[in-house]
């Protein structure tokens, strides 16, 4: 069921004055035709001042080279050399261990595509970090559906998100309400689309974006009567409410690994997957505190972009700590952890993926 409220034209208006990602690209000349772009790395040097990531954990659509450059403490910027593209989202995520990377903007310069991030301790303190970031504006697929919530207060009746940043494959109107500081709603067709139950082998991600360490994360669509809308809640480093600007993407058919992990009970089990073979995931709590094993069998390979998100138990956040191929397998290691000094804390409900 969705919201259904009339967003009125000042509401539309005030959301198209906020500033976008980035700059957006001129348009192509009359008859060109401009291809999908996608990209992602692993950022493993969080110290050094510039690297081409050659590692096999990066990809670039235009088949030009991935650059990382530090900015700063905690700052840094993906380069993806001739892939600029026009609008599309972009996530970054930690990677390794408790801290916590935001994504600042993203867009075409000088015809490279770019992803500014930035990354702080558990306790919001700039520190450096490695991290995983991806970026595509990308419209195949079962399902799809992205936007970029530009209003970090939206006004009463909700808005429609900026249209060059926002896709849904079922060409319904997608709108973002407020529900209470930290809290939103989001209309997002694709999604709505899956509620009886796709959804949980799909893909769900979402990102914070901003400059202060923020963690956002979406919720367990059954806690709500109206399970089709998604609710994202956003968090400070002590686990308060915090209004905040955000990106979410869901896709189906579209991820070739992915899970959603239910640990509501004694042991920790896929609510859905996909994978080769559909063969599903076995988990493992490496200890009771937050640490645990996806494994994927069939499914392992060289490179690529694993990501997790948490969907239970606010406020929390969860990265990935690492991934592995072994027998053929591809195990995905998750943390979860919880605010203030980012100790590791058990999920009840959690998201994997991986890209290859």
């Amino acid at each position: 069921m969705r919201i259904s409220r009339i967003l009125v034209l000042v509401c539309v208006l005030s959301s198209i004055a906020v500033a976008e990602p980035a700059a957006a690209a001129p348009d192509p000349p009359i008859g060109t035709i401009v291809p999908p772009i996608e990209g992602y790395v692993w950022g493993w040097q969080p110290t050094a001042a510039s690297y081409t990531s050659t590692t096999g954990y990066e990809h670039n659509s235009a088949g030009g080279a991935v650059q990382i450059t530090r900015t700063g403490v905690g700052r840094y910027t993906v380069r993806f050399v001739t892939m600029a593209g026009q609008g599309g989202v972009a996530h970054v995520s930690a990677y390794g261990g408790n801290t916590i990377c935001t994504v600042t903007n993203w867009g075409p310069v000088a015809g490279d595509e770019l992803i500014n991030l930035r990354c702080f301790t558990a306790a919001g303190a700039a520190a450096d970090s490695r991290f995983v970031a991806h970026v595509s504006n990308r419209k195949d697929g079962a399902a799809r559906g992205y936007l970029y919530s530009n209003d970090a207060t939206p006004p009463v009746g909700g808005y429609v998100p900026l249209p060059g940043y926002s896709y849904d494959s079922t060409g319904q109107q997608i709108a973002v309400f407020g529900e209470g500081t930290g809290s939103y709603a989001v209309e997002l067709g694709a999604f709505g689309q899956d509620i009886g139950g796709d959804w949980r082998s799909g893909a769900l991600r979402v990102t914070a974006y901003g400059t202060t360490a923020v963690t956002c994360q979406v919720m367990d669509p059954d806690l709500f009567v109206d399970p089709g809308v998604l609710r994202v809640r956003c968090f400070d480093t002590a686990g308060n409410p915090a209004n905040s600007r955000f990106v979410l993407s869901y896709s189906r058919a579209v991820v070739p690994v992915s899970a959603t992990v239910d640990n509501y009970g004694a042991a920790p089990t896929a609510a859905g997957w996909s994978s080769p073979g559909n063969v599903a995931p076995v988990i493992t709590e490496v200890d009771d505190d937050g640490d645990y094993i996806v494994a994927f069998a069939g499914a392992g390979a060289a490179g690529g972009h694993a990501f997790a998100g948490i969907m239970g138990t606010p406020p929390m956040y969860c990265t990935i700590f690492s991934w592995t191929v072994s027998g053929g397998a591809l195990n995905l290691r998750v943390r979860c952890y919880q605010p203030g000094g980012g100790q590791l804390n058990p999920a009840v409900l959690f998201t994997v993926g991986f890209l290859t």
